[in-house]
């Protein structure tokens, strides 16, 4: 599995804070909208993240799900 188009969700998330809100309150919607085209399992493996816990937490968490 490729995590090229999760690395790019993950920087925008990131750095775009903005994004990131939109993000938290709907994450298919926000991919959508970004035109990122994830495989199932990427989109298994992000919908087991809890994007409701601290930036920092995420990052922790998104580091280790997808690092």
């Amino acid at each position: 599995m490729s995590y090229e188009s999760v690395g790019k969700l993950i920087d925008r998330w990131i750095n775009d804070p903005q994004f990131r809100s939109e993000f938290r309150k709907d994450p298919d919607g926000t991919i959508k909208k970004a035109g990122v085209d994830l495989s199932k399992e990427e989109r298994v493996a992000l919908k087991k993240i809890d994007w409701k816990v601290s930036d920092e937490e995420l990052r922790t968490r998104v580091s280790q799900a997808f690092g």
